[in-house]
Protein backbone atom coordinates (compact mmCIF):
# COMPACT_ATOMS: atom_id res chain seq x y z
CA UNK A 1 0.00 0.00 0.00
CA UNK A 2 1.01 3.64 -0.07
CA UNK A 3 0.45 3.94 -3.83
CA UNK A 4 -1.98 6.40 -5.37
CA UNK A 5 -2.69 4.13 -8.37
CA UNK A 6 -5.31 1.42 -8.02
CA UNK A 7 -7.46 -0.90 -10.08
CA UNK A 8 -10.81 -0.96 -8.29
CA UNK A 9 -13.34 -3.77 -8.12
CA UNK A 10 -16.67 -2.76 -6.58
CA UNK A 11 -20.43 -3.28 -6.36
CA UNK A 12 -21.26 0.39 -6.35
CA UNK A 13 -23.76 1.17 -3.69
CA UNK A 14 -23.62 4.05 -1.26
CA UNK A 15 -20.33 3.44 0.56
CA UNK A 16 -18.59 2.42 -2.70
CA UNK A 17 -19.68 5.76 -4.18
CA UNK A 18 -18.39 7.66 -1.15
CA UNK A 19 -15.07 5.80 -1.40
CA UNK A 20 -14.63 6.73 -5.07
CA UNK A 21 -15.50 10.39 -4.44
CA UNK A 22 -13.06 10.67 -1.52
CA UNK A 23 -10.21 8.73 -3.14
CA UNK A 24 -10.26 10.74 -6.36
CA UNK A 25 -10.57 14.06 -4.50
CA UNK A 26 -7.40 13.37 -2.51
CA UNK A 27 -5.11 12.51 -5.39
CA UNK A 28 -5.91 8.87 -5.96
CA UNK A 29 -5.71 7.62 -9.53
CA UNK A 30 -8.12 4.99 -10.83
CA UNK A 31 -6.63 2.98 -13.68
CA UNK A 32 -9.92 1.20 -14.20
CA UNK A 33 -13.01 -0.05 -12.39
CA UNK A 34 -14.83 -3.38 -12.59
CA UNK A 35 -18.33 -3.98 -11.29
CA UNK A 36 -19.48 -7.13 -9.53
CA UNK A 37 -22.72 -8.46 -8.06
CA UNK A 38 -23.26 -7.59 -4.41
CA UNK A 39 -25.03 -4.47 -3.22
CA UNK A 40 -26.85 -4.44 -6.56
CA UNK A 41 -26.62 -6.53 -9.76
CA UNK A 42 -23.36 -6.02 -11.64
CA UNK A 43 -24.87 -3.97 -14.54
CA UNK A 44 -26.52 -1.59 -12.06
CA UNK A 45 -23.25 -1.25 -10.19
CA UNK A 46 -21.46 -0.41 -13.44
CA UNK A 47 -24.02 2.26 -14.28
CA UNK A 48 -23.70 3.73 -10.80
CA UNK A 49 -19.92 3.74 -11.11
CA UNK A 50 -20.06 5.70 -14.36
CA UNK A 51 -22.37 8.26 -12.74
CA UNK A 52 -20.16 8.64 -9.65
CA UNK A 53 -17.08 9.08 -11.84
CA UNK A 54 -18.88 11.87 -13.71
CA UNK A 55 -19.53 13.65 -10.43
CA UNK A 56 -15.88 13.12 -9.47
CA UNK A 57 -14.67 14.57 -12.78
CA UNK A 58 -13.03 11.29 -13.84
CA UNK A 59 -14.74 10.72 -17.16
CA UNK A 60 -11.83 8.87 -18.76
CA UNK A 61 -11.63 5.96 -16.29
CA UNK A 62 -12.71 2.74 -18.05
CA UNK A 63 -15.51 0.78 -16.36
CA UNK A 64 -16.16 -2.90 -17.19
CA UNK A 65 -19.07 -5.06 -16.11
CA UNK A 66 -18.01 -8.09 -14.12
CA UNK A 67 -19.47 -11.28 -12.70
CA UNK A 68 -23.25 -11.43 -12.59
CA UNK A 69 -23.41 -14.06 -9.84
CA UNK A 70 -21.23 -15.95 -7.34
CA UNK A 71 -19.22 -19.02 -8.29
CA UNK A 72 -21.28 -21.57 -6.36
CA UNK A 73 -24.42 -20.09 -4.80
CA UNK A 74 -27.47 -18.05 -5.85
CA UNK A 75 -27.29 -14.30 -6.40
CA UNK A 76 -28.19 -12.14 -3.39
CA UNK A 77 -28.28 -8.34 -3.44
CA UNK A 78 -28.77 -5.62 -0.80
CA UNK A 79 -31.15 -3.00 -2.17
CA UNK A 80 -32.73 -2.97 1.29
CA UNK A 81 -29.59 -1.16 2.47
CA UNK A 82 -28.56 0.83 -0.61
CA UNK A 83 -31.93 1.63 -2.21
CA UNK A 84 -33.60 0.29 -5.32
CA UNK A 85 -31.04 2.07 -7.50
CA UNK A 86 -28.10 1.37 -5.19
CA UNK A 87 -27.61 5.10 -4.62
CA UNK A 88 -30.16 5.83 -1.93
CA UNK A 89 -33.10 6.17 -4.33
CA UNK A 90 -31.71 9.48 -5.57
CA UNK A 91 -32.83 8.75 -9.16
CA UNK A 92 -29.57 9.72 -10.81
CA UNK A 93 -29.59 10.54 -14.53
CA UNK A 94 -28.13 8.04 -16.94
CA UNK A 95 -24.36 8.37 -17.39
CA UNK A 96 -23.13 10.14 -20.50
CA UNK A 97 -20.66 7.48 -21.66
CA UNK A 98 -20.62 3.79 -22.41
CA UNK A 99 -18.97 0.92 -20.61
CA UNK A 100 -15.54 -0.31 -21.69
CA UNK A 101 -15.39 -3.57 -23.70
CA UNK A 102 -14.54 -6.86 -22.07
CA UNK A 103 -15.20 -8.18 -18.58
CA UNK A 104 -13.87 -6.91 -15.27
CA UNK A 105 -11.75 -10.07 -14.83
CA UNK A 106 -10.21 -9.58 -18.28
CA UNK A 107 -9.44 -5.97 -17.39
CA UNK A 108 -7.57 -7.11 -14.26
CA UNK A 109 -5.42 -9.54 -16.25
CA UNK A 110 -4.79 -7.06 -19.08
CA UNK A 111 -3.70 -4.18 -16.84
CA UNK A 112 -1.57 -6.48 -14.69
CA UNK A 113 0.41 -7.47 -17.79
CA UNK A 114 0.58 -3.91 -19.10
CA UNK A 115 1.68 -2.43 -15.75
CA UNK A 116 3.25 -5.20 -13.66
CA UNK A 117 3.88 -4.20 -10.06
CA UNK A 118 2.68 -0.64 -10.63
CA UNK A 119 -0.73 -0.60 -8.92
CA UNK A 120 -2.69 -1.92 -5.97
CA UNK A 121 -5.72 -4.09 -6.68
CA UNK A 122 -8.55 -3.00 -4.38
CA UNK A 123 -11.79 -4.94 -3.96
CA UNK A 124 -14.69 -3.44 -2.00
CA UNK A 125 -17.34 -5.93 -3.12
CA UNK A 126 -17.58 -9.72 -3.43
CA UNK A 127 -14.41 -11.27 -4.84
CA UNK A 128 -15.81 -13.13 -7.86
CA UNK A 129 -13.97 -11.01 -10.45
CA UNK A 130 -10.63 -11.49 -8.70
CA UNK A 131 -11.19 -15.24 -8.51
CA UNK A 132 -12.09 -15.46 -12.21
CA UNK A 133 -8.98 -13.40 -13.07
CA UNK A 134 -6.86 -15.89 -11.10
CA UNK A 135 -8.44 -18.75 -13.03
CA UNK A 136 -7.78 -16.95 -16.32
CA UNK A 137 -4.14 -16.30 -15.42
CA UNK A 138 -2.59 -18.28 -12.54
CA UNK A 139 0.54 -16.10 -12.83
CA UNK A 140 -1.44 -13.00 -11.83
CA UNK A 141 -0.01 -12.82 -8.27
CA UNK A 142 3.48 -12.37 -9.71
CA UNK A 143 2.25 -9.22 -11.47
CA UNK A 144 0.16 -7.66 -8.67
CA UNK A 145 1.99 -7.27 -5.38
CA UNK A 146 -0.73 -5.85 -3.13
CA UNK A 147 -4.42 -6.68 -2.85
CA UNK A 148 -6.56 -4.68 -0.42
CA UNK A 149 -10.01 -6.06 0.37
CA UNK A 150 -12.86 -4.59 2.36
CA UNK A 151 -14.25 -7.77 3.85
CA UNK A 152 -14.32 -10.21 6.71
CA UNK A 153 -14.88 -10.12 10.46
CA UNK A 154 -12.45 -11.56 12.99
CA UNK A 155 -13.35 -10.63 16.57
CA UNK A 156 -16.69 -8.90 15.94
CA UNK A 157 -20.04 -10.24 14.67
CA UNK A 158 -20.75 -10.47 10.97
CA UNK A 159 -23.24 -8.18 9.27
CA UNK A 160 -25.08 -10.74 7.13
CA UNK A 161 -24.92 -13.75 9.48
CA UNK A 162 -23.76 -13.88 13.11
CA UNK A 163 -20.29 -14.78 11.83
CA UNK A 164 -19.88 -13.65 8.21
CA UNK A 165 -19.31 -10.25 6.63
CA UNK A 166 -21.25 -9.54 3.45
CA UNK A 167 -18.49 -9.26 0.83
CA UNK A 168 -16.97 -12.61 1.85
CA UNK A 169 -20.36 -14.29 2.37
CA UNK A 170 -21.62 -13.28 -1.09
CA UNK A 171 -18.98 -15.55 -2.67
CA UNK A 172 -16.98 -17.61 -0.15
CA UNK A 173 -15.36 -19.83 -2.81
CA UNK A 174 -14.03 -16.75 -4.60
CA UNK A 175 -12.75 -15.29 -1.35
CA UNK A 176 -10.84 -18.49 -0.52
CA UNK A 177 -9.24 -18.53 -3.97
CA UNK A 178 -8.10 -14.93 -3.53
CA UNK A 179 -6.75 -15.53 -0.02
CA UNK A 180 -4.87 -18.67 -1.11
CA UNK A 181 -3.07 -16.85 -3.94
CA UNK A 182 0.54 -15.81 -3.39
CA UNK A 183 0.05 -12.04 -3.50
CA UNK A 184 0.00 -9.96 -0.30
CA UNK A 185 -3.56 -9.55 0.97
CA UNK A 186 -4.74 -6.93 3.43
CA UNK A 187 -8.26 -7.43 4.80
CA UNK A 188 -10.00 -4.30 6.08
CA UNK A 189 -12.57 -6.06 8.24
CA UNK A 190 -15.63 -5.04 10.23
CA UNK A 191 -13.34 -4.96 13.27
CA UNK A 192 -11.91 -1.73 11.81
CA UNK A 193 -14.76 -0.32 9.75
CA UNK A 194 -17.28 -0.46 12.59
CA UNK A 195 -14.99 1.94 14.44
CA UNK A 196 -15.03 4.35 11.49
CA UNK A 197 -18.41 5.94 12.13
CA UNK A 198 -19.54 9.23 10.61
CA UNK A 199 -20.47 11.80 13.27
CA UNK A 200 -23.25 14.44 13.16
CA UNK A 201 -20.55 17.11 12.88
CA UNK A 202 -19.03 15.31 9.89
CA UNK A 203 -22.43 15.09 8.22
CA UNK A 204 -23.11 18.76 8.85
CA UNK A 205 -19.76 19.70 7.31
CA UNK A 206 -20.63 17.70 4.20
CA UNK A 207 -24.11 19.23 3.97
CA UNK A 208 -22.67 22.74 4.32
CA UNK A 209 -20.16 22.34 1.49
CA UNK A 210 -21.27 23.63 -1.88
CA UNK A 211 -19.56 21.32 -4.34
CA UNK A 212 -21.44 18.84 -6.52
CA UNK A 213 -19.43 16.07 -4.85
CA UNK A 214 -20.62 17.10 -1.38
CA UNK A 215 -24.25 17.60 -2.41
CA UNK A 216 -24.36 14.13 -3.94
CA UNK A 217 -22.66 12.60 -0.89
CA UNK A 218 -25.13 14.26 1.46
CA UNK A 219 -28.08 12.95 -0.56
CA UNK A 220 -26.98 9.33 -0.54
CA UNK A 221 -25.85 9.53 3.08
CA UNK A 222 -29.35 10.55 4.18
CA UNK A 223 -30.66 7.19 2.97
CA UNK A 224 -27.73 5.20 4.34
CA UNK A 225 -27.95 6.77 7.81
CA UNK A 226 -31.69 6.18 7.93
CA UNK A 227 -31.12 2.48 7.22
CA UNK A 228 -28.40 2.19 9.87
CA UNK A 229 -30.65 3.67 12.55
CA UNK A 230 -32.13 0.18 13.00
CA UNK A 231 -28.68 -1.09 14.07
CA UNK A 232 -26.78 1.89 15.48
CA UNK A 233 -27.86 4.59 17.96
CA UNK A 234 -28.13 8.14 16.67
CA UNK A 235 -27.64 9.37 13.12
CA UNK A 236 -24.46 7.69 11.97
CA UNK A 237 -23.14 5.04 9.60
CA UNK A 238 -19.91 3.09 9.14
CA UNK A 239 -17.56 4.11 6.34
CA UNK A 240 -16.63 0.58 5.26
CA UNK A 241 -15.36 1.12 1.71
CA UNK A 242 -13.92 4.63 2.20
CA UNK A 243 -11.63 3.24 4.91
CA UNK A 244 -10.20 0.60 2.57
CA UNK A 245 -9.35 3.15 -0.12
CA UNK A 246 -8.01 5.66 2.40
CA UNK A 247 -5.54 3.09 3.70
CA UNK A 248 -4.14 2.68 0.20
CA UNK A 249 -3.27 6.38 0.17
CA UNK A 250 -2.48 6.63 3.90
CA UNK A 251 -1.29 3.28 5.26
CA UNK A 252 0.28 5.10 8.22
CA UNK A 253 -3.19 5.60 9.71
CA UNK A 254 -3.03 2.04 11.05
CA UNK A 255 -0.73 -0.56 12.48
CA UNK A 256 -1.03 -4.10 11.17
CA UNK A 257 -0.69 -7.73 12.16
CA UNK A 258 -0.59 -10.97 10.18
CA UNK A 259 -2.83 -13.94 10.95
CA UNK A 260 -3.21 -17.36 9.30
CA UNK A 261 -6.56 -17.19 7.53
CA UNK A 262 -9.03 -19.20 5.50
CA UNK A 263 -12.71 -18.92 4.56
CA UNK A 264 -15.23 -21.42 5.93
CA UNK A 265 -17.06 -23.06 3.02
CA UNK A 266 -19.02 -25.95 4.53
CA UNK A 267 -20.56 -24.88 7.83
CA UNK A 268 -24.36 -24.71 7.85
CA UNK A 269 -24.26 -21.70 10.18
CA UNK A 270 -20.73 -20.45 9.51
CA UNK A 271 -20.36 -20.49 5.71
CA UNK A 272 -18.54 -17.37 4.58
CA UNK A 273 -16.84 -16.77 7.91
CA UNK A 274 -13.29 -15.40 7.89
CA UNK A 275 -11.47 -17.91 10.10
CA UNK A 276 -8.24 -16.72 11.72
CA UNK A 277 -5.86 -18.57 14.01
CA UNK A 278 -5.64 -16.23 16.99
CA UNK A 279 -3.39 -18.48 19.05
CA UNK A 280 -0.21 -16.83 20.25
CA UNK A 281 2.00 -19.70 19.06
CA UNK A 282 3.07 -18.81 15.50
CA UNK A 283 3.81 -22.48 14.84
CA UNK A 284 0.26 -23.55 15.68
CA UNK A 285 -0.70 -23.34 12.02
CA UNK A 286 1.90 -23.39 9.30
CA UNK A 287 0.17 -21.70 6.32
CA UNK A 288 0.80 -23.53 3.08
CA UNK A 289 -1.12 -23.57 -0.20
CA UNK A 290 -1.99 -27.21 0.39
CA UNK A 291 -3.52 -26.50 3.82
CA UNK A 292 -5.74 -23.70 2.57
CA UNK A 293 -4.36 -21.35 5.22
CA UNK A 294 -2.50 -18.22 4.17
CA UNK A 295 -1.02 -15.35 6.18
CA UNK A 296 -3.20 -12.26 5.71
CA UNK A 297 -2.55 -8.75 6.98
CA UNK A 298 -5.15 -7.09 9.22
CA UNK A 299 -5.48 -3.71 10.88
CA UNK A 300 -4.41 -3.73 14.51
CA UNK A 301 -4.79 -0.12 15.64
CA UNK A 302 -6.54 2.62 13.61
CA UNK A 303 -6.37 6.41 13.95
CA UNK A 304 -10.12 6.88 13.59
CA UNK A 305 -10.14 10.64 14.15
CA UNK A 306 -7.53 11.25 11.47
CA UNK A 307 -9.34 8.98 9.05
CA UNK A 308 -12.64 10.82 9.52
CA UNK A 309 -10.93 14.19 9.06
CA UNK A 310 -9.36 13.04 5.79
CA UNK A 311 -12.68 11.64 4.56
CA UNK A 312 -14.58 14.87 5.26
CA UNK A 313 -11.77 16.86 3.67
CA UNK A 314 -12.03 14.79 0.49
CA UNK A 315 -15.82 14.82 0.24
CA UNK A 316 -16.11 18.56 0.86
CA UNK A 317 -13.36 19.58 -1.57
CA UNK A 318 -14.36 21.49 -4.69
Amino acid sequence: MGSNQILLDCDTGIDDALAILDFTARGGELLGVGSVHGNVPAPVGARNTLRVLEIAGCDSVPVCVGAARPLAQPLMTAENVHGRDGLGNTNQPDPQRALAPGSAAEQIVRLAHQRPGEFTLVAIGPLTNLAVALLLDPELPSLVEDVVIMGGAVEVPGNVTPYAEANIWHDPEAAQLVIEASWRVTLVTLDATMQALLTPADLQAIRSAGSQRARFAAAILDHYISVYQQWLPGRTCPLHDPLALTLVLNPELATYRELPTLVELRGAQTRGTTVCDLRSDPAAVAPTPASGWRNVRYLDQLDVERFRALFVEGITSA
